[in-house]
């Protein structure tokens, strides 16, 4: 492994800790701001910029939510990534992208070696930006305007924001004018202008980026503040960029709705900025929508723009802020919102720890038919959390959950009954209860299969369909499936020849020691 790696993995997370983490799929972007941060570092950037053009960036985004969740290994898709950068760069260079960028968006991948005098250099990181977009470096005052908009390295604020994305976009910086524009037009940092809006996208639009002329071909097709619509001008820049003139969008029809003030449309509109539906997904537009709609105490908007807040997509993440809209939220009967109220004092984020509290919330969730609500409320009572103790209770809520579907909850039923747990002892229904979980990619539920199998119960014993429900538990990045994936080869049993080369090869490939299995 590069002797740097630890350095530049270092440095990477850096400038996602500024930027966020979808800063990585941005390579020109990434790689000034790790130039910014670690000079030094001019080699390894090289390599990042070569990776990141392959698309690596896009991939370990895609991948985030299933290597977070369990269901894929980081070690699976660093190996899928070095093998892809492999063409292009040697094998320490494509080792030591491929784990800091795996570091940088926070899985848990092992950067032991090497030197970090450089990536402890961050205390001066700010100043050398301000240093730099001074002296009129564009690509530090567009990270700058970053730093302020996100509240990343410094405090939030939307106004210094806007000033630094005005220097750069003035001497002709096309994502700042684009991010310009933007605010412009949603109000962000300044008073909200159309016309000034469209003025940047202009500029963004005619240096060939395809979103801005888009957004300048519905400004003047949808209109707004300070613009009237003039579809004689829409279909010129339409005609000049090759955009399509047909009949208004559903996109349009809710940004005129949500120009016009409707909750609803705003919402929506946020949705479909979020979801990248009907245009390019934009998690910064998202929030501007879901803030005008949460303004007048829409509830779904509210709870969406909260999840926001939480987990600083689109926006900083702010913990309180997230439960104050929560609470907003949940006052205004949004379910989900009481859901993840009570998380919050479950756990203590953005408010005191309560776990008194958070059972109660959970109950008013449950009690109005919430499923992840029972299955939480269920957890209370049977672990005694802020509550008493009742099994029979827990079951019972289980049972509710499952029944729309919750995996968790069907595992834990399906645990209940194979455990006689609060209710009656039922292994046939554990089993089936497990399959459902299982195939919604429960990992618990589809280890706990291997063990029906292994050991007959609720069902005939089969030590090669174990085997099969170990292998995907195993896969899912679960050792004591693999360690029982090893055992059923070895020793073999209903259904399952022994075999040593089998066996052998799956403790090889999951790090099990052979001889203890």
């Amino acid at each position: 492994m590069d002797q740097n790696i630890k350095t530049a993995a270092e440095a990477a997370k850096q400038v996602t800790d500024m930027f966020g983490k979808e800063v990585i799929a941005d390579r020109r972007r990434f790689c000034a701001a790790l130039s910014d941060l670690s000079p030094k570092l001019s080699k390894e950037n090289k390599a990042f910029y070569v990776a990141l053009s392959e698309d690596i960036g896009k991939v370990y985004l895609r991948e985030d939510a299933a290597v977070s969740s369990g269901r894929k290994t980081a070690d699976e898709v660093i190996k899928s990534a070095v093998r892809s950068i492999g063409e292009y760069l040697n094998r320490e260079k494509a080792e030591m992208v491929a784990v800091s960028l795996a570091y940088a968006i926070g899985w848990q991948v092992d950067i032991s070696s090497g030197d970090t005098a450089e990536a402890s250099s961050s205390g001066s990181v700010i100043e050398n930006l301000f240093r730099k977009a001074e002296n009129g470096d564009n690509d530090a005052c567009f990270n700058l305007g970053e730093c302020f908009y996100y509240g990343r390295g410094v405090k939030q604020d939307y106004k210094r924001a806007v000033e630094w994305y005005t220097r750069s976009a003035e001497r002709g910086d096309c994502s700042s004018q684009k991010k310009l524009a933007a605010c412009w037009h949603s109000g962000i940092g300044t008073q909200a202008d159309l016309s000034k809006a469209a003025r940047w996208y202009k500029e963004a639009a005619e240096q060939g980026d395809f979103e801005s002329q888009k957004a300048l071909v519905m400004c003047f097709r949808v209109g707004g503040k300070n613009l009237p619509a003039d579809h004689e001008r829409a279909e010129k820049y339409a005609a000049r960029y090759g955009i399509s003139m047909e009949e208004e969008s559903v996109l349009e029809k809710l940004l005129r709705e949500a120009e016009n003030g409707s909750a609803g449309a705003q919402f929506a509109l946020g949705n479909a900025y979020y979801n990248g539906t009907g245009t390019a997904s934009d998690r910064e537009r998202a929030v501007m929508w879901y803030k005008r709609a949460a303004d007048q105490n829409y509830a779904p908007a509210l709870f969406n723009l909260a999840c926001c807040c939480a987990n600083g997509t689109g926006i900083a993440a702010d913990p309180e802020r997230a439960a104050e809209l929560y609470k907003k939220a949940a006052n205004a009967g949004d379910l989900d919102a009481v859901n993840n109220l009570a998380l919050c004092y479950f756990r203590g984020t953005g408010v005191p720890e309560n776990r008194r509290h958070a059972a109660e919330l959970w109950k008013k969730a449950a009690a109005g038919g919430l499923p992840r609500g029972q299955y939480n409320y269920a957890e209370c009572k049977f672990n005694g959390w802020g509550v008493e103790r009742n099994f029979t209770e827990a079951a019972m809520w289980y049972r509710k959950s499952a029944a729309q579907a919750d995996p968790d909850a069907q595992y834990s039923l399906g645990w209940c009954c194979e455990h006689g747990q609060g209710t009656t002892k039922d292994c046939a229904l554990a089993k089936r209860m497990y399959e459902l979980s299982a195939q919604q990619g429960n990992f618990q539920a589809i280890k706990a299969l291997g063990y029906m199998y292994m050991n007959g119960s609720g069902t005939e014993k089969n030590h090669s369909k174990a085997a099969e429900w170990f292998a995907k538990a195993a896969a899912r990045g679960d050792r004591e499936a693999a360690m029982l994936l090893v055992k059923c080869h070895k020793y073999g049993g209903q259904y399952l020849i022994p075999s040593e080369p089998i066996a052998r090869g799956v403790a090889e490939k999951y790090g099990i020691d052979y001889d203890s299995a």
